[in-house]
């Protein structure tokens, strides 16, 4: 429970981890595998050899014969750049290590995959320095926190913006409300030394003590603190780059009102890989929600798009275009991403923006003359039209 003072490092829980992919677990994977074929193909075009890590890696497939990241991420670079990347994956458990050895053993023998037994945090140091002009991505999803300390991420987020560095971080929130040990606070146990570990701990994950005030308020909910601790840790990320930079979580759940287990944090360099992350996060947050809601129901095969709100959409779409009228359809689409991530998908964004225009809500400037809606058609509110 959060606020408890419990270490969260536990070998036996995160045996059993590894024994099923837990329902709510998928989103987690999902957003990997959605993300990963696009990602690879986009970068792929730079020229550059594609180094992809996963630090945390795991056995590498579950006991009940599910993929896990190493085989989710090796399975699309053998589809989209089966020449130009290396996998390198991470283990501090040796049976976890053999085991994964054993899963990537045919791709381990063509000089694709590096497996290494270790600690995350030592490799990640030691790798940083021999990257050179590489394309990376970095991904980290640990049991509990340790291992993916900020200054662990900074060298990466700082790397010369000549180079393509993206990040995928997976933020454990029941970890991090233990860590924060509420209830030891309020009980004037602040200073005990094992409280003051935790709290150095989670202050250098977290990347300074802005927490505090925040977890150790009883005013908020736990959720409330959890949104709010991750939205400054990406502020301090993006902070770290000049010029702009990108970043979204995705909030991971066993069904809607349940508590936030983790938060799905990625960083970019590229617009593209916002829009991109939008798409596999809502797809795969709201396909799961659905899933829980729906199980064994009437409504069990149904899909999560069916309960949609158009207006809603509708409604941001021409808001934001009265704000900022004459951008090009991309353009609107990227701004309503900032501000409302995760809210609808790219293409449920262009069939609302057909529909809008077909109710004369919406019209547009047909800059390339093709007499049809596309990426750079400009779009403006017709006056009137709106409700």
């Amino acid at each position: 429970m959060p606020g408890t003072e419990n270490s969260d490092d536990s070998d036996s829980m995160e045996e059993s981890f590894f024994k099923g992919k837990r329902p709510w677990s998928k989103i987690k994977d999902q957003i990997l595998g959605q993300y990963m074929p696009a990602y690879l193909a986009k970068v792929a075009t730079l020229g550059r050899r594609i180094i992809l890590i996963d630090a945390f890696a795991g056995p590498g497939r579950f006991e009940d014969g599910e993929a896990g990241s190493p085989l989710i991420i090796c399975q699309a670079a053998e589809k989209c750049v089966p020449d130009k990347y290396l996998a390198i994956f991470v283990n501090s458990e040796k049976e976890h290590h053999d085991k994964a050895l054993y899963v990537l053993s045919s791709l381990i023998e063509k000089n694709k995959v590096i497996a290494i037994h270790g600690s995350a945090d030592l490799l990640l140091t030691k790798v940083r320095d021999v990257l050179g002009d590489h394309t990376v991505f970095l991904y980290l999803d640990p049991f509990g926190l340790k291992g993916c300390e900020f200054s662990v991420i900074e060298p990466f987020l700082r790397r010369d913006r000549a180079f393509s560095t993206e990040l995928v971080i997976n933020l454990s929130i029941p970890t991090i409300h233990r860590l924060a040990a509420r209830n030891a606070v309020a009980a004037g146990r602040a200073e005990n030394p094992r409280i003051r570990a935790f709290h150095a701990r989670l202050t250098r994950v977290l990347g300074g003590e802005y927490w505090k005030p925040i977890l150790w308020d009883d005013s908020k909910s736990p959720e409330t603190k959890a949104e709010e601790v991750m939205s400054i840790y990406r502020e301090k990320v993006l902070g770290l780059e000049e010029p702009k930079a990108f970043s979204g979580s995705c909030p991971v759940r066993e069904r809607a009102g349940s508590g936030i287990k983790y938060y799905v944090t990625f960083y970019s360099r590229h617009q593209d890989a916002m829009l991109l992350m939008n798409d596999a996060m809502c797809t795969a947050y709201n396909q799961r929600m659905h899933e829980a809601a729906t199980d064994g129901t009437l409504f069990e095969n149904t899909s999560w798009k069916d309960e949609r709100d158009p207006r809603a959409q509708e409604d941001i779409i021409l808001a934001t275009v009265r704000e900022a009228p004459r951008k090009s359809r991309r353009d609107v689409w990227l701004d309503i991403v900032l501000k409302h991530f995760m809210r609808f998908t790219d293409s449920e964004y262009k069939a609302a923006v057909v529909r809008l225009v077909k109710d004369k809500k919406l019209d547009f400037v047909d800059v390339r003359e093709t007499k049809r809606l596309n990426n750079e058609s400009l779009l403006y509110v017709i006056e009137g039209g709106s409700p």
